[in-house]
């Protein structure tokens, strides 16, 4: 994403997906703690007498995350029986609005009435719809109805006219805990997306169909923040949205459009990421298919021994690499088969296709992908914006496997979901699963066949 587009008739801009690298994580002043071993029985007050607050406590996941600004609490912890205690780390899993690029400008409004998912006013310029044959999907009656999907990003906006009657809101929270972010006690304490990320990843699974389509118009959202309006968060509240998104019973997919990799000689982190491997296979457990991003930094995840990519590596999930609108690998993707299980249009820049009949953006634009702006970022309702990353890659995976299970009434389990995106997939490059492009790109149509 290194391009800037605007537009003062479409309202349109330009936007990145995902940071490149966490190569300087910061030490928060959470701590994660394991307890499936001694200590474990009376932890909150092992933990205040050690200075600290829990702030909560998994017993299923063997782990709890407590809060303290005292520098030896980790020490004492451990005097006290604890076996595990580490301090947390917060990194930038996504950009923020100001490093992506937004441009708040006068939009011509968009506020026909919810079309068919046909019909919505930039259903022309987005391309990644029928290169999935999602409408072969839909015309066969398979729009999502009765799935939600868990988003676990920056939050949305339940208020843009895309997504109005789209989020169950009694259900969405935010996981972030108080101090973490530097928009203060609102960002905080509410759902609500002041980045643009979470808004955007949302509108790609589903829409009320008037901007914009989503891959599953009849799904709904369950918002759950995990990252701040800065675009970062720490492993504690991340494991603890999954866990919370995980034991919601009417929940069946979990996107998680986030992630970055770290060193492997990174001191402090791989007990975190080990942390974070066992939420995505807890969650796996609770039947939810966890579908991620699998990052923007053009590397073989085969060969970057040195470098963990989380959560695209993360325990039992799916992770999605980005296509074009040539069906080829994005220049920006990564790609390994250790890394990714299928793919899904994430876009590109510039276009190289032939100019799309009767999409209003300027022809170098028409690969990108377009979704709806956070009203808190863009300032009304009814903004559009568009990017490519593979940060769009992952919803459209978890819109396609919520047409799936939705066909099925909701009563598909992750690894029933998991063979079917794969056995569904259309084979590209090297004939079966390949470096390039694993099991495949996604085929909605295909997939609720099965």
């Amino acid at each position: 994403m290194r391009h800037m587009l605007g537009s003062t008739v479409l309202g349109l801009s330009l936007v990145l997906s995902m940071p490149a690298f966490a190569a300087d994580p910061q030490p928060t002043s959470n701590y994660l703690i394991q307890i499936n071993g001694a200590g474990a029985g009376d932890l909150s007050s092992q933990v205040t007498a050690a200075g600290g607050t829990l702030l909560w406590s998994h017993p299923e996941l063997g782990y709890a995350a407590a809060n303290s600004t005292d520098p030896n609490f980790a020490g004492k912890l451990k005097q006290a029986g604890v076996p595990q205690v580490d301090q947390d780390l917060a990194s930038q899993w996504v950009p923020t609005a100001q490093q992506a690029g937004l441009q708040q400008v006068n939009s011509e409004a968009v506020n026909q009435a919810a079309a068919a998912p046909t019909g919505s006013f930039f259903y022309s310029c987005q391309w990644s719809l029928p290169k999935i044959d999602a409408p072969g999907a839909w015309a066969k009656g398979d729009l999502g109805s009765g799935i939600k999907v868990a988003v676990l990003d920056t939050g949305v906006d339940p208020f843009h006219s895309d997504l109005v009657g789209r989020v169950d809101t009694a259900n969405s929270a935010s996981m972030l805990t108080p101090g973490s972010s530097p928009c203060g006690a609102f960002d905080e304490g509410t759902i609500y997306d002041l980045d643009f990320h979470g808004s955007f990843v949302s509108g790609l699974i589903t829409t009320n169909n008037r901007g914009t389509t989503g891959v599953a118009p009849q799904a709904q959202i369950v918002a759950v923040k995990v990252l701040n309006c800065g675009g970062s968060g720490s492993f504690s509240d991340i494991i603890n949205g999954i866990y919370y998104a995980a034991n919601l019973p009417d929940v069946q997919i979990i996107n998680m459009s986030l992630g970055t990799g770290f060193a492997k000689n990174l001191k402090g982190a791989g007990p975190l990421v080990a942390a974070l491997n066992k939420a995505v296979n807890y969650a796996g457990s609770q039947g939810k298919l966890v579908v991620t991003a699998a990052g923007n930094n053009a590397v073989d995840m085969d060969k970057d021994g040195n470098v963990t990519w989380v959560p695209a590596q993360s325990g039992n999930g799916v992770a999605a690499y980005a296509t074009d609108n040539h069906d080829g690998l994005a220049s920006y993707s990564n790609h390994g088969i250790s890394g990714t299980w299928v793919g899904a249009p994430g876009g590109d820049f510039p276009n190289t296709a032939a100019p799309l009949p009767g999409c209003r953006f300027p022809a170098s634009s028409q690969g990108l992908i377009v979704s709806v702006c956070s009203s808190f970022v863009c300032g009304g309702n009814n903004f559009y914006v568009a990017g490519d990353g593979t940060s769009f890659a992952s919803p459209i995976v978890a819109g396609v496997a919520a047409l799936v299970d939705g066909k099925h009434a909701g009563t598909l389990d992750h690894g029933q979901l998991k063979t079917i995106l794969s056995q569904s997939a259309v084979d590209l490059g090297k004939t079966g699963t390949d470096n390039l492009f694993s099991h495949g790109r996604v085929n909605a149509s295909a997939a609720v066949d099965h």
